[in-house]
């Protein structure tokens, strides 16, 4: 059965990654980015991983105390199955979302393969038939996004207010925002002020015309 993709807000967020090998660094290192608050506990860590800024180490073996008060999501990666289920099962007592890596029947949340520009987060997910489907998709998916994604969403989210003054009504609303989004990737770019008053001028005109 397919993996429904939540997307969450990690920012802040506690997690706990046990293990200190270069599993446990390859999940921090993209979970950095979205800036949760982490703790690894391994008795035995790299000195890539111990050298990552603002992380919390614990140089010890993992204690069931380790989930009081509980992590918002667990990654466990001690290299020793046994105990990644152990502690797996310890985690889905108290519904806390855990990854164990390389044993998705352990985990109740998967890594994706993850494509994001600024604001745009893409996952991808093939459910653990084929990771490397999931990577060569992932490849062909970037590959067909605009250049400018990032400038481009972040010049839409600013024109909001503009347009919600301009556009009281909340269809003609909704016709306009895919009318200037197909614009913006059409040309890679966000739209100057004047094209951007020219798509509005537009759109006044269709409700005039609209409303005779």
């Amino acid at each position: 059965m397919p993996l429904f993709p939540f997307f969450m807000d990690i920012c802040g967020a506690d997690g706990l990654i046990v293990g200190g090998g270069k599993h446990a660094l390859e999940k921090v290192q993209r979970l950095l980015p979205f800036s949760p608050a982490l703790r690894v506990i391994a008795p035995e860590l790299l000195p890539e991983l111990e050298a990552i800024p603002g992380i919390a180490i614990h140089r010890r073996h993992f204690q069931k105390s380790d989930l009081t008060p509980p992590p918002a999501f667990v990654v466990v990666s001690t290299g020793d199955q046994t105990e990644d289920r152990r502690i797996a099962a310890l985690c889905q007592a108290q519904r806390i979302p855990v990854n164990v890596v390389d044993d998705q029947p352990a985990c109740t949340f998967v890594f994706p393969s993850l494509i994001t520009r600024g604001k745009l987060s893409i996952g991808i997910s093939t459910d653990g038939a084929s990771p490397a489907a999931a990577v060569q998709l992932k490849q062909k998916v970037d590959a067909l996004l605009p250049d400018h994604t990032e400038e481009i969403l972040d010049w839409l989210q600013a024109k909001r207010p503009a347009v919600l003054q301009a556009i009281p009504d909340r269809r003609q609303r909704f016709a306009f925002h895919h009318r200037l989004t197909e614009t913006c990737f059409d040309l890679d770019r966000p739209l100057s002020e004047e094209e951007f008053l020219q798509l509005l001028d537009a759109q006044a005109a269709r409700r005039d015309e609209a409303a005779l």
